[in-house]
């Protein structure tokens, strides 16, 4: 494994990257401040929405022409469905009163028809609904034109098209200078945080202890892991094709897990790394990955169900920064040695290993005219396109690649101009095809999850995402905190519930990632106070809520600050992936709750998983110990034990309320 640390070595390249201070100590990166942009969109974006606007223009024009000089009545209801959807049905206002009624009822039927196409449009990136309610209904209209239409028709409809290009215009205007406003005074805030001295960091990041009650949690989502893989007891089905689809509950335990590792177990394999490899398989279960077939065809008009090679960021990037943290954690290169296998019900199948996911996901960042690719087809989802730069990053450093490193410029530039709101916020969707943004997704719960995700990747910018965060939509009042809300903000994005819990939650663990211990404990004390817990002979998990939320509650109630970051960039210190571990405990019966080394000394805590297991006796089993050597082991049963000539050993404990274990090598 490469011990090469692109973040906090003084010649790590490329923006974002730390740089030495006057005495060659590395510093963490400046909070970036929002860049001059004169335009609500990036230049991509722009020109997408100019070529968007003279299409429909275009088409406009065909329409009323038809309207206007065609002699038969069937072209011209044609062409006024052509103008807008259900324009057609305007040629039947002049037929007396049912007449009226009718066409009244046609332009109805029309625009909510299109606007629940737009929806499939939006939520599974089907291209062909839109276009088939709109082409439809003109034709209806055509089909039942009354033999002399009302000749107003082609008028209003005109007069009706403009009247919208004005008012979106002025909306914009309002935009612009709203956003300008808001950029100036971010700035001024942004300007006086990147002034201050920074300090270095530390050899080693801080391995903390979990606490009773973030154990609970955690025996929660092991609960959802460690059972047996075709079953999915706790997660939610309820669509494939949006934020409550079960890829995400999969890879967001698994995130969760990843944190845990790394922040507080850093010397713990057994039962963790387990439920990290079941989640890894649960993935390839063909119930996963099935909405990719219908996706394609009506997104992209192909009929390939493999979901790796184009345009499905929601599945490829997601799984590969799944398998990019786990392997830099624990050093386990299965996933690069031996190909998983997705395997389709008819007998198909497709194998990958890992080094070929993330040469996939390179291919199509480079292919990108964005560089960022769509999620549901069309549909770019920055948060998504971060995960696939995640698998490029860890990839990089551990194996020496350049993948991010070739695309990095051109990511965090895409980023910025056609991603970035004009007052520094982070959009939450974009139309590949269009230039179109959907503004009502920007909240702060996608800012927030913005900051934690990006903080490896582009800390500058993850940093501005969460301080805009904090001055704006984060307020302290008395001993509470006070969240500025807005859209999905209202929802748990993992069951569409009404709930506050993936809000709490993601902003939470974005405080504790960002070093944020107030605006951290307040918002756990308001998950503490709102909702209901429900204990499972010691998992704790909040009624109705979902794994999504759980996963976030995790990382808010475990991590310590910087650990997605030092996931990503810095990666698991050599000292503690090559140090001696615990390699098994019993599981739920001993709960560990800290395992960490420091090269030679093997540092552990557990607690009872259960309620049943206090006093009970149980086994650890260690590995990467010396051969031959002895070891002096305190807090434990026995108290000494000597390693096989595999570097392995076992020990005997006694669960009490909290045990503490050292294992020493004996000089």
């Amino acid at each position: 494994m490469s011990t090469v640390d692109p973040v906090f070595s003084a010649d790590a390249a490329g923006p974002g990257a730390a740089r030495p201070d006057a005495g060659g100590r590395p510093q963490r990166p400046a909070v970036a401040t929002i860049p001059e942009r004169g335009r609500l969109d990036g230049p991509v974006a722009t020109a997408r929405l100019r070529r968007s606007a003279a299409s429909y223009l275009l088409l406009c024009g065909a329409g009323l022409a038809l309207a206007w000089l065609a002699a038969a009545p069937f072209w011209q209801a044609f062409g006024l469905g052509l103008v807008l959807p259900g324009g057609g049905f305007a040629a039947h206002l002049a037929g007396g009163a049912w007449g009226v009624a009718g066409g009244l009822a046609g332009i109805g039927l029309s625009l909510l028809l299109f606007c629940v196409a737009l929806f499939a449009w939006f939520g599974s990136g089907n291209v062909l609904a839109p276009v088939v309610v709109w082409l439809g209904m003109a034709l209806l209209a055509g089909a039942l034109a009354p033999r002399h239409g009302w000749s107003g028709a082609p008028w209003l409809l005109a007069a009706a098209v403009a009247a919208l290009g004005i008012t979106v215009a002025r909306s914009r205007a309002r935009q612009r200078r709203a956003a300008l406003r808001d950029r100036d005074r971010r700035n001024v805030h942004l300007s006086r945080l990147a002034a201050r001295p920074a300090a270095a960091d530390g050899a080693l990041p801080e391995v903390a202890e979990l606490s009773a009650e973030a154990a609970g949690y955690l025996r929660h989502l092991l609960d959802l892991s460690l059972q047996p893989l075709d079953e999915f007891k706790g997660f939610y089905f309820i669509d494939q094709f949006q934020t409550a689809a079960v890829r995400y509950q999969l890879c967001g335990t698994g995130y969760a897990l990843a944190t845990v590792q790394y922040g507080n177990l850093p010397a713990f394999r057994g039962y963790l790394s387990q439920a990290q490899r079941n989640l890894h398989d649960k993935m390839l279960d063909h119930r996963i990955w099935k909405y990719w077939q219908l996706e394609n065809a009506w997104g992209r008009l192909r009929l390939d169900p493999d979901p790796i090679p184009n345009d499905n960021i929601m599945y490829s990037g997601w799984y590969g920064a799944l398998l990019a943290e786990y392997i830099s954690n624990t050093g386990d290169r299965r996933y690069c040695d031996e190909p998983f296998v997705l395997r389709h019900r008819d007998g198909r199948q497709w194998q990958y290993t890992f080094h070929q996911l993330v040469e996939i996901l390179h291919r199509n960042f480079k292919a990108s005219r964005f560089t960022l690719f769509p999620c549901e087809p069309n549909w770019i989802y920055p948060m998504c396109n971060n995960f696939g730069a995640i698998s490029l990053m860890i990839h990089d450093r551990l194996f020496g690649t350049g993948y991010w490193a070739d695309i990095e410029t051109d990511y965090r530039q895409r980023f910025e101009d056609e991603f970035m709101t004009l007052d520094g916020r982070a959009l939450a969707i974009r139309s590949a095809h269009t230039g179109l943004t959907i503004a009502a997704l920007t909240s702060a719960m996608a800012d927030c999850f913005t900051a934690h995700f990006l903080h490896g990747v582009m800390p500058d910018l993850a940093r501005r995402s969460w301080e805009i965060a904090r001055l704006d939509f984060i307020r302290l009042a008395g001993d509470g905190v006070e969240l500025v809300t807005r859209g999905w903000d209202a929802i748990d994005t993992g069951n569409y519930r009404k709930s506050m819990s993936s809000t709490y939650a993601q902003v939470g663990a974005a405080a504790a990632e960002m070093g944020d211990a107030e605006v951290a404990e307040r918002l756990r004390q308001r998950l503490r106070s709102e909702f209901r817990h429900l204990d499972h002979d010691g998992a704790t998990e909040l009624e109705q809520v979902s794994p999504v939320a759980h996963s976030m509650l995790v990382c808010l109630f475990s991590q310590p600050p910087g650990t997605r970051r030092n996931i990503h960039a810095r990666g698991m210190p050599v000292e503690r992936l090559h140090g001696p571990l615990l390699t098994a405990a019993p599981y739920p019966d001993a709960l560990v709750t800290r395992a960490c080394n420091d090269g030679g000394v093997l540092d552990l805590v557990l607690r009872p998983g259960r309620p049943g297991a206090r006093g009970k006796h149980v086994t650890l089993e260690l590995g990467q110990l010396e051969p031959g050597r002895r070891y002096v082991c305190s807090g434990a049963l026995d108290p000494a034990i000597i390693a096989d000539t595999t570097g392995a050993g076992r020990l005997r404990v006694s669960l009490d309320e909290r045990n503490a274990v050292r294992v020493s090598p004996v000089d």
